[in-house]
Parts: C-alpha cells; sequence; structure tokens
C-alpha cells in the first residue's frame, strides 16, 4: 500500500468514525395521536367545536438528554404546512416534564403525551404529523410518522 492510498484510507475512517459519533441517546417510538371528543353532559351528545384537542402519546428513552420536540402537522410527512409545535423538555422537583403552549405534561417512566388544540380547518387540512426530538447537543432523533 503506497502512502497516499494509505492516507485516504485513514481519512476515509476518520470520516466515518465522525460521523457515527454525532449520533443521540435519545430515542423515540410509538407515536398514537387520538382526537378528544367532548360530549355535553346534560345531552350525552358530541359537543360541536369550532377546534378539535389531540392527544398526541410517544415513548422516550433517555429524556435527561432530551432539549426539545417538534411536532409538524402536514400535507406529507416531514412537512409543517399545516401547523408547526415546539415544545420544551425541562426538569423541575424531580420530574422531567413536556412544556407546550404554556401546559406542562409530565414524563412518566417512558410515556409521553401532550394535548394540541388545532382549528377545524387544519384537522381537515393535515395529512400527516411529524414527531422529533432534539437533544441538549444539537442532535435530532429519527422521526415517527402519524398517518390520519
Amino acid at each position: 500500500m503506497n502512502l497516499k492510498t494509505f492516507l485516504i484510507s485513514g481519512l476515509f475512517l476518520l470520516l466515518i468514525n465522525s460521523v457515527n459519533a454525532q449520533t443521540t441517546t435519545v430515542k423515540i417510538i410509538d407515536i398514537a395521536v387520538i382526537p378528544a371528543i367532548n360530549i355535553d353532559t346534560s345531552t350525552g351528545n358530541p359537543i360541536i367545536s369550532d377546534s378539535t384537542e389531540l392527544f398526541i402519546q410517544f415513548k422516550i428513552k433517555n429524556v435527561q438528554d432530551a432539549s426539545k420536540a417538534y411536532i409538524y402537522f402536514g400535507t406529507v410527512q416531514d412537512a409543517d404546512d399545516i401547523l408547526s409545535v415546539q415544545g420544551d423538555f425541562i426538569y423541575q422537583a424531580g420530574k422531567y416534564y413536556l412544556q407546550i403552549n404554556g401546559a406542562d405534561y409530565e414524563v412518566k417512566g417512558y410515556a409521553t403525551e401532550c394535548k394540541i388544540k388545532i382549528s377545524n380547518l387544519q384537522y381537515d387540512s393535515y395529512n400527516d404529523i411529524t414527531l422529533f426530538v432534539e437533544d441538549i447537543s444539537g442532535q435530532e432523533t429519527d422521526r415517527l410518522y402519524f398517518q390520519k
């Protein structure tokens, strides 16, 4: 092996190791999206409203390394052309929370959930929800997809 081939091989291995070194320890799985149905207790009928509340649930590993959560509502995967929501992972009083739109949702074990209110027009317009997390060093997790 000549010196030029040796140097190129060494640079290639260095590049591969540096790319592998940039993965995050935060992992997310199992997205679920559940629309809330509010019932009028006096009639037992659904309450007609101009908005819809969605419960979004997922599991997270190594929440202590998580910084932000991103939830995109789009016409296709990875698009935020309908709505983009960002939340922060915070630690207070010995517990981790996902803070979105001024509300704190406790992370219980691996289970994380939040509630997002969207207009009926946004609800009718989105086809896909994309969810991912950014860790404290700025690395992103794999993306989770939900298709309506």
